[in-house]
């Protein structure tokens, strides 16, 4: 009986303190490897991963495999995929809503890390024009955190191919973040140092993307044990040919921009970040640095593949055969320097991507195409109708219209937005059409597509109407694309692996929004804004107590 009167006030104090016993079970990781692969669909895995033997078969064998994930907003794109698995927050709230927005007073597009006081710092070759920073993104991100509240102080180091990418997940203040420039080479910006990082510099100095240059993408596996045609049908390949073999120097004497697109557009840039990852981290002594640290690299070449070939293309699968094999050298790579139990990994997606529309209609499906332009084009003549000769439509930017200064408040002073509204649901390629003043932040905790979009729309940054296309349906000049509601385009891979991470195949619903709370707090950081949930089913604790953020649910 007096051992049941000293336990009794214990369970009590574990049943109102529920984030302790789990908490009591966990040791930091010294090292969180943060990988995004831009537009990786989550049935890639089910479709491709009979052929993954390294990294990618290593994630699936022994991390956590969650297998309902989906973004829950409607702009699926990349700037705000990245930001969001960054923050732990939705669109609406770190502002991050699209890779450009449109600028009415200024008449021109803004990169979503444009920053106009800030000058690049490259690599190479000089580069000219405003340079990128995080300024637009609102939220701190998993990486500010971990500095701020680690001591000594975390470091981190953020590569992609993209700024809006590498930017978002570096967060604010990174010790290093770098992305290349379309010019061919690799820069960095004002914002985030004065000077070329002298490790990055000298790992690029030793590996010159040039030496790729006689290269020559090909199948790495036998023909005939790729899926799908092998020239995929709409393709719109750029500056690579129709199908395999791919010669990176093409009809070029020596390294120029149309090397560089190709040397972009293949696996090969994949591999060389995360050769680059490695040794800086080895250059910076991660090994002996205190508390948590953090890489974060954006693997971008599926995203370019994929809109050139499309998912069905032998292209997308031999770029995911050959991320593979970067991923398992850079994991050996780790596990020689942290040690294989001390480190713990994320992979996701920013977002996933439609069929090309002419395969799909090959299937009978409903399916087609317009470039942004015709799309304005479609739209500005609703208008015309409605109101009469002019011009109305000033931009569009993915499926968000954007309408000349003083369009608006015409069509309130004559009450004319029903009938313009009902005009482009009358497009035989649109299923609805949202304007600005149906978009409610409260709207957002419900479900469809009206609560998909005001999860990712800003007053200030988004379009004045949303226009939903119908399913497989793009407005986009390449092969194919993705920025929508749909299954397609939202659902993707989410693999958890190594410290603090229960092995296995998981069905619970989870979100890209949940990485960076699951990774905080294995990381034992707080982060104050999160809008997702800490993936407890996956972590190894003995508590089933949830210790969640501000849980954002979309009933799940």
């Amino acid at each position: 009986m007096q051992v049941a009167r000293r336990i009794f006030p214990l369970l009590l104090v574990l049943a109102l303190c529920p984030a302790a016993p789990i908490r009591a079970q966990l040791s930091r990781p010294r090292l969180i490897v943060l990988l995004v692969v831009d537009q990786m669909r989550a049935d890639y895995i089910d479709n491709f991963s009979s052929q993954w033997t390294a990294g990618l078969r290593r994630l699936l064998a022994e991390g956590a495999s969650f297998r309902q994930v989906e973004y829950p907003y409607f702009d699926t794109l990349t700037c705000p995929g990245h930001s969001t698995i960054a923050t732990g927050t939705l669109p609406a709230t770190h502002r991050m809503v699209l890779n450009v927005w449109w600028d009415p007073r200024k008449a021109t597009e803004v990169r979503c890390t444009q920053d106009n006081t800030t000058r690049f710092v490259s690599y190479g070759r000089t580069v000219r024009g405003s340079a990128d920073s995080a300024a637009n993104l609102q939220v701190a991100t998993l990486a500010d955190q971990l500095r701020a509240q680690s001591s000594p102080r975390a470091r981190i180091i953020s590569f992609s191919l993209k700024a809006r990418a590498a930017i978002p997940l570096g967060g604010h203040h990174p010790d290093a973040v770098t992305w290349f420039d379309d010019a061919g080479t690799w820069v960095t910006s004002s914002a985030f140092t004065k000077a070329p990082v002298p490790p990055i510099a000298d790992f690029i100095r030793r590996h010159p993307v040039e030496a790729d240059f006689d290269e020559v993408w090909d199948r790495a596996a036998p023909k005939d044990t790729y899926r799908y045609d092998a020239t995929a049908v709409g393709a719109v390949p750029g500056a690579h040919t129709a199908s395999f073999p791919h010669a990176l120097r093409g009809d070029s004497a020596s390294p120029d921009p149309a090397f560089y697109e190709r040397w972009q557009t293949s696996p090969l840039s994949d591999r060389y970040l995360a050769r680059m990852a490695l040794d800086v981290v080895k250059q910076i002594y991660f090994d002996t640095a205190g508390g948590t640290n953090m890489i974060a690299i954006g693997f971008s070449a599926l995203d370019r593949v994929g809109h050139a070939f499309g998912p069905q293309s032998h292209e997308v699968q031999d770029t995911l055969l050959r991320l593979d094999v970067a991923l398992g050298a850079l994991f050996a790579g780790l596990d020689d320097l942290i040690g294989a139990h001390n480190y713990t990994v994320a992979l996701v997606s920013d977002h996933g991507v439609a069929s090309i529309p002419e395969q799909a209609s090959s299937q009978a499906l409903d399916a087609g195409r317009m470039t942004p332009p015709q799309l304005a084009d479609e739209v500005d003549e609703v208008f015309r109708r409605v109101l009469g000769p002019g011009h109305y439509v000033a931009h569009v930017v993915s499926t968000h219209v954007y309408l000349n200064r003083g369009v608006l408040d015409t069509v309130n002073r004559r009450h004319a937005l029903d009938a313009i509204r009902q005009g482009i649901r009358a497009l035989p390629f649109v299923a609805d059409v949202y304007s600005q003043d149906q978009i409610s932040p409260a709207g957002a905790d419900r479900a469809g597509t009206a609560a998909a979009i005001a999860r990712s729309n800003d007053p200030q940054r988004s379009g004045d109407l949303t226009i939903v296309l119908r399913p497989n349906w793009i407005a986009y000049a390449g092969a194919t694309t993705h920025g929508t509601a749909y299954d397609y385009d939202t659902h993707v891979p989410l693999l958890l692996m190594g410290h603090g991470i229960r092995p296995g195949q998981y069905l619970q619903p989870a979100s890209p929004l949940d990485i960076a709370p699951t990774l905080a707090f294995l990381a034992g950081v707080t982060l104050p804004q999160a809008e997702g949930r800490v993936l407890r089913e996956a972590l190894f604790v003995t508590s089933a107590a949830p210790y969640v953020s501000r849980a954002f649910t979309t009933g799940r």
